[in-house]
């Protein structure tokens, strides 16, 4: 065979190569959001799987009486099933003195407005030492309602905007939010839940709440100053501020509000835990803590350097017709997705076949400056 012949075939397999490629990207764009093969394994049945859960994003620290603060809470579905879903987050600080009052939250999930959370009833031990918030509304009798249900297509994800705030009241120090939802997994042929679904969490994210000025209180003056002793309640004393004095008097630091800061300074007894595992009672499956204590440092958030137990709630009800509502909502999300080719993979796709047509267009040229130089 020729030179000037083979060089031909590999510029035409190039070029084919380069448009294979090319339609693989409209291809992958609309089968990512088709329906799951009706043919699985028993094993794959059998094995519950659960939603990837994340927060990016949020800040290391909030000013109590200061503006919001912006971050993401991403539900990512990397299972081979289709899910319905409605998103939590808990938010506890190391006192466990946090109280509803203290903050508030707002969410906006993708192509929405920004909306309120509303305080969710937690029956788990916490209950009364952390605040349970969920990104959408309670019917009369302070239970989740069916209507907000959302929907994620295996392979997909939802990132819901979050902004959360500190009245300038909310105990300083330490604290953190967990990312939760209660979620049911769908059947690939008939898209309605295989079971009654139930609470996940996956870690969660440690902040400080600093008082105006933007200073850590207490703040540390480099004098020695007495240690904190326990009171018969089992709270610590405040920490003072000031050299140690003959007397046993210790005089609390004061914040610009001039209340006395109580910042506890001894670490937890208790460890974190196993992820529980409750099926249909509205237990979570996911563990809400961290083990490694760090503290952050700036503006930086680390992991919760305490422990937070996962909450319980009461499931909402998982009608057909707000299952379908919410399937029909992620359907149609993937599908105008896929027509704007903001998907990651379709775009590195369509890379790689732009690089072969680049490849296959050069072997031509080559081959048509050779066949001209042997013709002149």
């Amino acid at each position: 065979m020729s030179i000037r012949r083979s060089l031909a075939l590999a510029g035409a397999a190039a070029l084919a190569s380069s448009l294979v490629l090319a339609g693989a990207q409209g291809a992958m764009a609309v089968g990512a959001t088709g329906t799951p093969s009706a043919v699985a394994s028993q094993a794959d049945k059998a094995s519950r799987a659960s939603l990837d859960l994340s927060l990016n994003g949020v800040p290391g620290t909030f000013i109590a009486g200061g503006d919001a603060r912006e971050f993401t809470f991403k539900i990512d579905n990397r299972t081979k099933h289709d899910f319905v879903f409605i998103p939590l987050l808990k938010f506890k600080n190391k006192a466990g003195s946090l109280q509803a009052k203290d903050l508030k939250v707002q969410y906006r999930l993708p192509g929405g407005e920004w909306q309120t959370a509303v305080v969710a009833p937690d029956q788990s031990g916490e209950k009364n030492s952390s605040v349970l918030m969920m990104l959408g509304t309670l019917d009369s009798a302070g239970n989740p309602v069916a209507d907000d249900l959302l929907g994620v297509n295996r392979g997909k994800n939802v990132p819901i905007k979050v902004r959360a705030s500190f009245t300038d009241g909310a105990p300083l120090g330490r604290a953190g939010v967990v990312p939760v939802v209660f979620a049911a997994q769908l059947d690939d042929s008939s898209h309605q839940p295989v079971d009654n679904g139930h609470l996940s969490c996956d870690g969660g994210v440690g902040f400080t709440i600093k008082a105006p000025g933007g200073k850590p209180t207490p703040t540390h003056t480099g004098k020695p100053s007495p240690t904190p002793t326990q009171s018969q309640t089992g709270k610590p004393s405040p920490t003072a501020s000031g050299s140690p004095s003959a007397t046993a008097t210790v005089t609390p630091t004061e914040t610009p509000t001039g209340k006395p800061t109580d910042t506890p300074t001894e670490k937890p007894t208790e460890k974190p835990t196993e992820k529980p595992t409750t099926p249909a009672t509205g237990e979570p499956s996911g563990s809400a803590t961290t083990p490694a204590p760090v503290e952050s440092s700036g503006d930086t958030s680390g992991p919760i350097d305490f422990p937070v137990e996962p909450p319980v709630i009461t499931p909402p009800p998982l009608t057909p017709a707000a299952v379908d509502k919410a399937k029909a909502a992620a359907d149609g999300s993937d599908k105008a997705l896929a027509q704007t080719g903001g998907d990651g993979n379709t775009t590195a796709i369509a890379a790689t076949g732009g690089a072969v047509l680049v490849a296959g267009i050069g072997t031509l040229v080559v081959l048509r400056r050779r066949k001209s130089a042997q013709q002149g």
